[in-house]
């Protein structure tokens, strides 16, 4: 469920930063375009945040913040390439770039094993967005040689749930909290 049906090669720069940008066509039709995300994109990153509602906040940042900080919005925006990817879907509205969503990873110190993030602003899920960001991440991921995919979400976010259940995530209750459930994705080849 989560390989590229166009199966398209991804183009990196020598340090294996990724700089495509790719149109993509959501269920109803509507065209985004998914980048990776910029230290300049601070102030879309600021505006897609303040406008998710506050439980998709919650879910996305398990605090109930109504704008986020500097620092936090630095940390979303400045990359380290090497073991970083975030990328963002944006629509043009009037010649600007509105973001509708992101997705993002951190990959751990081994290098094996790193933890994801996608959200969808409120009025574009349910229209494959996620879907289509989650395939940029695996594809990046296993480029980069990662084998496992991971997340920590709220229990009560029947969103997530319905979404990994769809992408055949595996998925459990987080046996240290009950008001979490773990999620994670095998990304090594079958029979490897």
């Amino acid at each position: 469920m989560l390989d590229n049906p166009t199966n398209s090669k991804l183009k990196t720069e020598g340090n294996g930063e990724t700089k495509a940008s790719l149109a993509e066509l959501l269920s109803d039709g509507t065209k985004v375009m998914i980048r990776p995300i910029h230290e300049h994109d601070v102030e879309l990153e600021r505006r897609f945040i303040e406008d998710l509602s506050p439980a998709s906040r919650r879910f996305r940042f398990l605090d109930t913040m109504r704008s986020p900080s500097e620092a936090l919005l630095k940390q979303m925006t400045s990359i380290d390439s090497a073991t970083d990817a975030a990328y963002i879907a944006v629509i043009d509205i009037d010649g600007k770039e509105r973001e509708i969503g992101v997705a993002r990873f951190c990959a751990l110190p081994d290098g094996g094993d790193c933890e994801f993030a996608v959200t969808v602003a409120d009025e574009w899920q349910k229209k494959g967005l996620a879907t289509l960001l989650m395939r940029r991440l695996v594809e990046i991921a296993r480029s980069r040689g990662i084998r496992k995919m991971h997340s920590s979400d709220a229990a009560d976010n029947t969103s997530m749930r319905k979404f990994a259940e769809h992408l055949h995530f595996r998925h459990e209750r987080d046996p240290d909290d009950a008001t979490h459930m773990l999620y994670s994705v095998d990304l090594t080849p079958a029979g490897a």
